[in-house]
C-alpha cells in the first residue's frame, strides 16, 4: 500500500510538473506576442462608409423607424467611441451628408437630422465643410418649405454666418418669400439677407409684400417693420402712406399683439406648425 501510495505521489508531481511547464511557456509566449505587436494600433475610423440603400432597407427588416434611430444614434456618436473624442475637423463631411441623405429614405419626417447638422456637427473647426450640411438642410427642406421652415432658416444662418456666403443665403431665403402661416420675421428673412447684400429695393419689396396681409400680424411687428424699413433700409418716406394705412387698419381691427413662436419638436428644436 505504500509503495502505490509513493508512486501515485510521483504521478501527480509530474502531472503539476508538467502543468506549471506548460503555462510558463504560454506565458512567455504571450508576453513574446505583446512586445511584438504593443506599438500596433487599430485602424479604427470615424465617419463609417455609407451603404447602399437596397442594404440598409433589407438590414432594416421592416422595421425601418427602429433602424433609422439606431443609425443616427451611430452616426451621432461616430469618433467618440472606444474612450475617443474626435474633433469635429477631422470629420469626413461628405460622409456626414451621404449618411443623412441615405437616412431620409427611411425617415424624413424626424428633426433628428436636421438639429444634428445645424446644432452639433456646423460647430466644426473648419467652416468650409459646413457647406455640405447647407447642401443637406437644401436638400431637406425642398418641395416642404412651409412645413420645414425652422430649417430653411438654420440653412440660411449657416450659409450666411459660418459660411459667409450670401448669395447662398439669399437662394435659400427666397423660399421663405410670400409664405404665410410661418411666423413674420421668418417671412422677413430674404429682406434681411437682400440687405446685407445692399440691395435695399429688394428688400423694400419684400417688406410691402408682406404688408399686403396686415391680418397676419401684430401692431409690435408693424413697428419692427417700420423701424426696419426706417433705419436701415432709409426708405420709409417710399412706403409712409402704405405703413400708415396698414396701421389704420390694425387699429380698427383692435389686432391683438401676438408673436408666433415655433413649437418644440422631438429633438428639443423648434419645428413648423403642419401644413394645413
Amino acid at each position: 500500500m505504500l509503495a502505490r501510495a509513493e508512486i501515485s505521489s510521483k504521478r501527480r508531481t509530474k502531472g503539476l510538473g508538467v502543468a506549471i511547464a506548460v503555462l510558463l511557456v504560454f506565458l512567455a509566449a504571450q508576453g513574446g506576442f505583446w512586445y511584438h505587436s504593443r506599438s500596433i494600433m487599430p485602424e479604427m475610423g470615424i465617419v463609417p462608409d455609407v451603404p447602399g440603400e437596397r442594404t440598409v432597407h433589407a438590414l432594416s427588416f421592416g422595421d425601418e423607424e427602429a433602424f433609422f434611430r439606431l443609425l443616427a444614434l451611430n452616426i451621432q456618436n461616430s469618433g467618440d467611441t472606444f474612450g475617443r473624442f474626435t474633433a469635429l475637423y477631422k470629420y469626413d463631411f461628405k460622409k456626414l451628408h451621404d449618411w443623412f441623405h441615405l437616412l431620409d429614405g427611411l425617415n424624413n419626417e424626424s428633426s433628428y437630422l436636421p438639429a444634428m447638422t445645424a446644432y452639433y456637427f456646423s460647430q466644426t473647426q473648419n467652416p468650409n465643410e459646413v457647406r455640405h450640411l447647407v447642401d443637406y438642410l437644401d436638400e431637406y427642406t425642398a418641395g416642404r418649405v412651409k412645413e420645414k421652415w425652422w430649417w430653411v432658416v438654420q440653412g440660411i444662418y449657416l450659409a450666411q454666418h459660418k459660411l459667409n456666403d450670401l448669395d447662398r443665403a439669399a437662394a435659400l431665403a427666397e423660399r421663405l418669400r410670400g409664405v404665410r402661416g410661418i411666423p413674420i420675421w421668418a417671412q422677413e428673412m430674404p429682406a434681411f439677407v437682400h440687405e446685407k447684400q445692399g440691395e435695399f429695393g429688394a428688400a423694400l419689396a419684400i417688406m410691402e409684400d408682406i404688408m399686403k396681409h396686415p391680418e397676419d400680424f401684430s401692431q409690435g411687428e408693424l413697428n419692427f417693420m417700420r423701424v426696419f424699413i426706417d433705419e436701415r433700409l432709409h426708405k420709409l418716406d417710399e412706403v409712409k402712406k402704405e405703413m400708415e394705412a396698414v396701421a389704420a387698419e390694425q387699429k380698427k381691427n383692435h389686432v391683438p399683439f401676438t408673436i408666433l413662436e415655433p413649437p418644440p419638436s422631438d429633438v428639443g428644436a423648434p419645428r413648423a406648425p403642419s401644413a394645413q
